[in-house]
């Protein structure tokens, strides 16, 4: 779990880096699986080995720290920005604001981020309110990190992937993360059924969003009891 320091940093500047997430035979295994594809949506039903990587003590306790107890997997994506690749435009994933973040994403680098092969850039504090947010185009800033790294960000931080320059590939992966009460944001994301993980652990159907195994953050109910609201509006 991260510390009191750490979570203050990622409040501040509304990203958090590690180092080396990923190394060794995981590395190899994950980059011979993103090898194999042959398209970049929805990577759980290409390979399971990117699940994997979700579920990683290592990744999942900050997510824990910054965003709920409980998290839900929304999403998995990768991309594979080729040689020759231009810059991405400056974007957030999404525009809302509140006072916590309600979605993190996490970019997993395959590849060594230089400043050749198109590292992804970030805008510090461009996550918060603000009457004079920062500009991207100033105040951005590149991340240069060893092969294996994470980079968890909050989902209204501006950011963009630079432009691959360099004779290699520049690969990735983003698995998403929200709450339990949240739906996946795209509309080709199949949803998590019991059908498609029959041998998911609790711990696994609750990250995946197939059933919640704790008390929920949303106040309504507790499905680990079975008691929600009957048509008539009163507990059962």
């Amino acid at each position: 779990m991260l510390n009191s320091g750490e979570i203050q940093q990622f409040e501040r500047d509304g990203y958090f880096v590690i180092r080396r997430l990923l190394k060794g035979d995981l590395l190899d295994r994950i980059r011979e699986a993103f090898d194999r594809l042959d398209g970049y949506h929805n990577l759980l039903d290409r390979d399971m080995t990117f699940l994997e990587v979700a579920a990683m003590p290592t990744l999942l306790n900050p997510i824990k720290s910054l965003l709920c107890p409980h998290p839900h997997l929304l999403q998995f994506d990768g991309v594979d920005r080729a040689p020759g690749s231009g810059d991405q435009r400056w974007h957030s994933d999404f525009k809302f604001r509140c006072n916590k973040p309600l979605m993190l994403n996490v970019g997993i680098y395959l590849d060594e981020l230089t400043v050749e092969n198109g590292p992804i850039w970030v805008t510090p504090g461009s996550h918060r309110d603000s009457d004079s947010p920062p500009d991207p185009d100033v105040d951005g800033i590149p991340l240069v990190l060893p092969e294996g790294s994470a980079v968890i960000f909050d989902c209204t931080l501006a950011h963009k992937g630079g432009g691959n320059k360099s004779d290699g590939p520049r690969r990735a992966v983003f698995p998403t993360y929200g709450h339990y009460w949240m739906k996946r944001f795209e509309t080709w994301m199949p949803y998590a059924t019991r059908e498609r993980f029959p041998n998911a652990s609790p711990e696994m159907q609750q990250l995946l969003g197939i059933q919640l195994h704790a008390p929920s953050d949303y106040g309504g109910y507790d499905e680990t009891r079975i008691m929600r609201k009957n048509l008539d509006g009163e507990w059962e």
